[in-house]
C-alpha cells in the first residue's frame, strides 16, 4: 500500500491543534449544591468505571479527533498497488461439468470459478477477451471481445453436465492463440501439469483447480428390467467419504414420479453397495432411482432405466455369405452361429435363408434369399423407398445379377429395375430378395450400415431409443426428424434429421416424437462424472517479453467515507445534547 498524496501530510497540524486544545482548555469542576439532590439517581452510571466516566465527559473529543484523521489519510490518498498484463490476449476456459456442482465449502464449484472470472475480469482492461465453455465439444462462447462483454457472457453461463474435454478445450485455445503470446486461465476440478510439460511458446497457463475433497456419495449402476408383469432393479452404490453417510434410495415411476419402493442406505465409507427392488407392479415405461444423502455432491445421486423386456441373442446362418457374419459381429458382439446342430433360442432374432424359418419364427426375421424357388437375371438400377430402414445409408449403387420371387402381399422397400429387392412382412420380417454372392454389395460401405439398421429395428424394438450421455450424439432409427421433450411435455429441441439424435444436456427421461411414433430416451451421466476430483492451482509457461507487464493503483477511498459520515453525525448528536458542562 501506498500513498499518492504525500505532501498533504501537513494537514496533521489540525488533529495536533484539537489536541492541544484539549489539554489547554478551561477546566470546570463540580461543586456539590443542595440543588443537585434529585440528578443523583441519574449520574450513578458515571462512577460505575473511570473508563466510562472518561468516554461521557470527552467524547466530544475522541470523535472530532478520529473524524480528523480520518480527513487526513484520504487526503493523503491511499492506493493498493497491483500488477497487471496489457496488450496480450486473455483466454477463459471454463468447465461445465456435472462435477462443478460439487460443494466441498458449501459454495458449489461452478458458483466459485464464476465468481473468480468476474474478479479476474475486473482486473483486465484493454485486452481482446475469449471465453471457451466445456462440454461434448468445447464451445467458444466469446471470441477477442471487449472486457465488458465477456463479462456480460459469463452471466448466461450455465453447467451442462457433459464431459469437460479439457484437453480438446486446450487444444482450441492453442489454435486461436495461433502461436502467438497469450495468458490462458482454466477454471476446472483438476488438471495435470504433464499437460504442459512439452509447452514451447510464449503462453502463460493458469490453472485454477479444486483443492477441497467433497464428500460424495453416487449411484455408479442401475438397471431394471420386467420380466411377466413385475420389474426388478438393482443399484449400485459407492461412498468416496471418508464417514459414513446412511441415507435412503427410492425407486420412483419416471413418468408420474410415484414412489414404487425405497430401501435405507448405510452408507459405509470406501465399500460398494447394492440395493435390490424386486417384484415391483408398475406399468412405467421407465424408473428413476433417487439417493437422498448427506453428501457434497447430488448430481450422482439420481439414474434413470428404461424398461424393456431385454435384448433378444442374434443368430446367423453358417451357410451365409462370411461377409455378412463380419458385419453382424460389428453391431453386436454375442451372436451365435447356427451350425444346425445346437439348439437356437425360441426368441431369438434369427438370420437366415430359410424360408421355412420365415414361417416359423415368432419374432421377425432377416432373411437373405431364398431356398423355396429360383433366382432369375435382375435388369435395373435400384429404387428404394422412402423408409427408416434406408434411413443412414440407402444401397442405391448396388449390383444385382439375379433376383428371387417376391412374397406376395409383403410391402416393397426397394426394387432392381421393376423387380422387388427388399420387402418387409405384415409381421416386419425383412426380406432381401437376392444371395449375397449374386451382389457387390457385402464390399460396400451401405451394407455394415444396412445391417446395422436391420437388427436395431428387429432385435432392438420400437419402445426406445437407448441410453445417451449429456449431449452425446447418435444414430438412431427414426421414421423423420422428430422434437424432443420432457416427461411434462415442455419442448427441448429438434433433431437434425430421421436418423441422427443429439440428446438433451440435462439427465432425465426424454420423449422423441416424430410422424409415425413416440420413443423414448434416458440421459445418464458418464462414468467420469461419479467422483470429484482434486487437483493443486499452479502456473505453467511465461510470457514472453513483448508482453508489457504495468502495476496499476488501485485507490482505497470508499471504505473509509462510510465511517467518516458516522463520526460526523455521531458528533452532531452529541453537539445536540451538549455533553457535561465540565
Amino acid at each position: 500500500m501506498g500513498f499518492a498524496n504525500l505532501y498533504n501530510s501537513w494537514t496533521l497540524i489540525f488533529p495536533a491543534l484539537l489536541i492541544l486544545y484539549y489539554l489547554f482548555r478551561k477546566r470546570f469542576y463540580p461543586q456539590p449544591v443542595s440543588s443537585t439532590l434529585f440528578w443523583q439517581p441519574d449520574r450513578k452510571e458515571e462512577h460505575v468505571s473511570p473508563f466510562i466516566r472518561n468516554l461521557q465527559r470527552n467524547a466530544l473529543f475522541y470523535l472530532q479527533l478520529l473524524a480528523l484523521l480520518l480527513f487526513v489519510w484520504l487526503l493523503l490518498g491511499p492506493y493498493m498497488k497491483q500488477d497487471r498484463t496489457t496488450g496480450v490476449p486473455l483466454v477463459i476456459v471454463v468447465d461445465r461439468s456435472a462435477a462443478m456442482l460439487a460443494a466441498p465449502d458449501g459454495e458449489p464449484l461452478f458458483d466459485r470459478h464464476l465468481r473468480e472470472m468476474h474478479k479476474l475480469l475486473d482486473e483486465t482492461q484493454e485486452r481482446p477477451v475469449t471465453i471457451i465453455a466445456s462440454g461434448p465439444g468445447p464451445e467458444t462462447i466469446t471470441s477477442g471481445q471487449s472486457v465488458s462483454a465477456a463479462a456480460a457472457s459469463l452471466e448466461g453461463l450455465t453447467v451442462n453436465y457433459a464431459d469437460p474435454s479439457l484437453r480438446e478445450s486446450v487444444a482450441l485455445a492453442r489454435t486461436l492463440l495461433g502461436g502467438k503470446e497469450g495468458e490462458v486461465h482454466i477454471f476446472t476440478d483438476k488438471l495435470d501439469r504433464e499437460e504442459f510439460s512439452e509447452e514451447t511458446g510464449e503462453t502463460e497457463w493458469h490453472v485454477h483447480a479444486n483443492g477441497d475433497r467433497a464428500d460424495n456419495q453416487s449411484i455408479v449402476r442401475f438397471g431394471a428390467v420386467r420380466r411377466g408383469g413385475a420389474v426388478t432393479a438393482i443399484a449400485k452404490l459407492q461412498n468416496d467419504a471418508d464417514a459414513e453417510l446412511p441415507g435412503i434410495i427410492r425407486l420412483l415411476d419416471a413418468v408420474t414420479g410415484e414412489q414404487l419402493a425405497q430401501q435405507q442406505v448405510t452408507g459405509k465409507p470406501g465399500e460398494d453397495e447394492y440395493i435390490t427392488f424386486k417384484d415391483i407392479v408398475t406399468e412405467a415405461p421407465a424408473v428413476t432411482a433417487e439417493l437422498e444423502s448427506a453428501d457434497q455432491y447430488s448430481a450422482d445421486n439420481t439414474a434413470f432405466a428404461l424398461l424393456e423386456t431385454g435384448t433378444p441373442a442374434v443368430t446367423v446362418d453358417t451357410e451365409l455369405h462370411e461377409l455378412l457374419k463380419k458385419a453382424v459381429e460389428a453391431v453386436r458382439d454375442d451372436i451365435l452361429i447356427d451350425d444346425g446342430k445346437a439348439a437356437v433360442p425360441e426368441d431369438a432374432l434369427r438370420i437366415t435363408r430359410s424360408s421355412d424359418v420365415l414361417a416359423e419364427s415368432r419374432r421377425p426375421v432377416l432373411l437373405f434369399g431364398r431356398d423355396d424357388e429360383t433366382a432369375a437375371e435382375a435388369e435395373g438400377s435400384i429404387t428404394v423407398q422412402e423408409d427408416p430402414l434406408f434411413a443412414i445409408a440407402p444401397p442405391t449403387d448396388m449390383y444385382v445379377k439375379e433376383v428371387y420371387p417376391p412374397y406376395d402381399k409383403y410391402e416393397v422397400l426397394a426394387k432392381v429395375g421393376e423387380a422387388p429387392l427388399i420387402q418387409r412382412s405384415p409381421d416386419g420380417d425383412i426380406v432381401f430378395l437376392a444371395d449375397l454372392e449374386s451382389t457387390d454389395w457385402p464390399l460396400q460401405p451401405s451394407f455394415p450400415l444396412f445391417i446395422w439398421s436391420a437388427v436395431h429395428s428387429l432385435a432392438d424394438g420400437s419402445e426406445s431409443l437407448g441410453v445417451f450421455t449429456p449431449g452425446q450424439r447418435k444414430n438412431v432409427i427414426l421414421s423423420s426428424a422428430a422434437d424432443l421433450y420432457d416427461m411434462d411435455d415442455s419442448y427441448i429441441s429438434s433433431t437434425e434429421s430421421a436418423n441422427t439424435l443429439q440428446a438433451p444436456v440435462k439427465p432425465g427421461i426424454y420423449k422423441a416424437a416424430d410422424t409415425e411414433s413416440e420413443k423414448l430416451l434416458a440421459v445418464q451421466l458418464s462414468e467420469s462424472q461419479h467422483s470429484v476430483r482434486t487437483g493443486d492451482s499452479y502456473i505453467a509457461g511465461k510470457l514472453g517479453e513483448t508482453a508489457e507487464h504495468e502495476q496499476e493503483t488501485v485507490p482505497i477511498l470508499w471504505p473509509f467515507v462510510l465511517p467518516l459520515l458516522l463520526l460526523m453525525s455521531a458528533e452532531w448528536e452529541v453537539q445536540r445534547r451538549r455533553g457535561y458542562p465540565y
